[in-house]
């Protein structure tokens, strides 16, 4: 076939058409420049960055006829012969089929013989960590004392799986993820050089499609050029890669933001019934959000959020990201593992809308100064002081039905034992709740000390002030006793320390835990020490 595809016609042919990897091409240069070229090179990094096409550079550079260069002249018969991969010194070994110690040892008889027609033999052992242990192990000596006119370069995108005496043994280059933006660059200009006019939003959906891949980018630009026409817009693009459309997200996005959970489900439906997959769905949500966070964050991000992918101008606070993409993040990953995807993603997306609204410190600030306040409330007028009554700050039914869900979220166990009391009621920084005579077991389980203070911390980072903490249990007659009442024993020392401050009353109740002991008598006027 006389066509060739893009990313064999536009591979590199000298290390600065190299992108995104200028501290290798230095590092190489440098060491060609200098006669310092090292026998053993491993290149690790992700696919489709330049780890294989470096090799061959590097190869061009120590074989070419006006060489060692840094520069080759790709005139010679040597750089000809590499680029097109016909060359006798240059020898490229697939690992995944070459994998075995047979193939290893037919190597290591071969790199003794002197080199064809240039100065070295060079080796290229693609996806190195294929190589079986057997395999490894005939290498070592081999790698570690290599005659004079071989070197070799172990390519890999997984160098942990390589033995520590194989990576000591090599001088390790790694490769980065190519940027998003000279990805971009590369399509615009690879675009313009084959007769096509491609978008720069277009250009920069298929590089963020790339993930850091030059070579999956150049693949996607490929199918692009096959689907279009003329000029290619980022609506083709979107096509190609079966992406949602920055309008469908940005309307998912402020729906979720507002708490419009019948939306949420109906604009969600809308994508996945136009064919997307509910896990790209997920993938290109997760994507948008940690664009915008950067963003609410004072970040430059203009490269993580296209353009229409942002409806409000209401400032979000970074706060309220981080609230959603941590869940969002986890439902990604069930995505992976369940059957019904969408019923999966639509669950999390409506729980997510139903989350508080956090605002910015900025935007709260704001709100004390009384310069922005969101919701003005008429102010009420205090009537005179009156005579002092037994404060009730939250009642039983509003209160402790608030504080209910915070100490689940504090100790599942406690919340889950609280929640069966009948009656709540939060007097003079003292919380009581009472049981039904048949749920004896919660009341018990609750008087223990180290239940209490569960119940006491929680109550009072809820509460903002310190609180204290009993537990009682209904007379079947319908008044409330202690377990000891029941037991034709005195009163339970709860009811009878409500005369001590709260610090006197924790001593007091320690101790009778502690001894297991009743309280017979309570001087409260009793002076301290008697």
């Amino acid at each position: 076939m006389s066509y060739q595809v893009i990313a064999r016609k536009w591979r590199p042919q000298v290390f600065a058409e190299v992108i995104g990897q200028g501290h290798i091409c230095r590092i190489l240069t440098q060491a060609v420049s200098q006669n310092r070229v090292g026998h053993a090179y491993l290149f690790a990094g992700p696919r489709g960055v330049g780890k294989t096409t470096t090799a061959r550079l590097l190869a061009k550079s120590l074989n070419c006829v006006s060489g060692p260069t840094p520069e080759p002249c790709n005139s010679c018969t040597q750089c000809r012969s590499i680029a097109a991969g016909a060359n006798v010194d240059v020898i490229e070994i697939d690992a995944a089929s070459n994998r075995g110690i047979d193939e290893i040892r037919a190597l290591r008889e071969n790199v003794k013989f002197a080199p064809a027609g240039g100065r070295y033999k060079i080796y290229i052992v693609d996806e190195a960590h294929m190589l079986t242990r057997e395999a490894f192990n005939a290498l070592l000596k081999t790698l570690e004392e290599p005659p004079e006119h071989a070197v070799f370069v172990l390519a890999t995108t997984d160098p942990d799986k390589l033995p520590p005496t194989i990576i000591s043994r090599c001088q390790r280059l790694t490769f980065r993820r190519v940027p998003t933006d000279e990805i971009a660059g590369l399509m615009e200009r690879i675009a313009r050089e084959e007769g096509f006019e491609l978008d720069h939003e277009a250009a920069l959906l298929v590089a963020r499609a790339a993930g850091g891949s030059v070579r999956d980018a150049e693949s996607t630009l490929e199918q692009l050029f096959a689907y279009g026409e003329k000029r290619l817009t980022i609506a083709e693009a979107r096509a190609v890669l079966g992406r949602v459309g920055a309008e469908a997200l940005a309307e998912l996005t402020e729906a979720v933001l507002a708490g419009r959970a019948e939306e949420v489900i109906r604009r969600m439906g809308e994508i996945v019934d136009a064919g997307i997959d509910p896990r790209v769905l997920a993938e290109e949500l997760l994507d948008l959000w940690r664009g915008r966070f950067i963003l609410s964050l004072g970040g430059a991000a203009d490269d993580l959020v296209e353009k229409g992918a942002v409806k409000s101008e209401q400032e979000v606070a970074p706060e309220a990201w981080l609230s959603l993409l941590a869940p969002l993040r986890r439902a990604a990953a069930e995505l992976k593992l369940t059957r019904q995807p969408r019923l999966t993603l639509e669950l999390a997306l409506v729980e997510l809308s139903q989350l508080p609204r956090l605002i910015s410190l900025s935007e709260l600030a704001e709100r004390l100064r009384g310069q922005a306040p969101e919701n003005p409330v008429a102010q009420k007028k205090t009537p005179p002081p009156t005579e002092p009554e037994q404060s009730v700050d939250r009642s039983a039914a509003s209160g402790w039905e608030e504080f209910l869900p915070y100490l689940r979220k504090t100790n599942t166990t406690v919340g889950a034992l609280a929640a069966e009391a009948r009656e709540a009621r939060l007097q003079d920084d003292r919380l009581t709740v009472v049981f039904p005579p048949e749920f004896d077991f919660h009341h018990q389980q609750l008087r223990k000390m180290e239940n209490v203070r569960i119940i006491e911390d929680a109550a009072a980072e809820f509460f903002s002030r310190p609180i204290t903490f009993q537990a009682l249990l209904e007379k079947p007659s319908g008044g409330a006793k202690t377990g000891s009442e029941e037991a034709g024993e005195r009163p339970s020392p709860d009811l009878e320390l409500d005369g001590l401050s709260m610090k006197d009353g924790r001593v007091v109740k320690m101790a009778l835990e502690a001894f297991e002991a009743r309280v017979v008598r309570l001087d409260k006027d009793r002076p301290a020490g008697d």
